[in-house]
């Protein structure tokens, strides 16, 4: 390996490892009090539920034709408690509670992700760029 091309290679992780490091401190800083958080429960892609994240302990029971599973809402955060896929990986993804964490049971088809539902600019659906014709 010549110098170039070390010199190149170098310069490439410093800017993905600046992206990722200005992302992750965007999503680290976003403002929130302890209970506004929601979590939206999809199965097939569609929306099952939308639960609040609360500190009183709730349990939802999802069976479908995908599968069974059971997430458990408590401390202001989810997880989830039971899945009856062949390897229920989703089991160790764990207790979710800050925004655009998920847990994905890819044989029941379900996704859990949480949002803020009072944040007021979402950086991912601003508008990029303007082509005229």
């Amino acid at each position: 390996m010549k110098r170039g091309d070390f010199i190149l290679v170098l310069l490439v992780l410093l800017v993905a490892g600046s992206i990722y490091g200005i992302k992750a401190y965007k999503n680290h800083n976003e403002h929130y009090a302890q209970g506004d958080l929601q979590a939206v429960i999809t199965v097939d892609g569609k929306e099952y539920k939308t639960v609040s994240l609360t500190k009183e302990e709730q349990v939802i029971d999802i069976k479908t034709k995908f599968g069974h599973n059971t997430l458990k809402v408590y401390d202001y955060g989810i997880r989830m408690t039971y899945s009856d896929a062949p390897l229920p990986i989703a089991l160790n993804m764990g207790f979710i509670s800050r925004p655009k964490q998920q847990i994905i049971c890819i044989p029941a088809r379900l996704m859990v992700e949480v949002f803020n539902p009072h944040r007021s600019i979402d950086d991912d659906n601003e508008l990029d760029a303007v082509i005229q014709t």
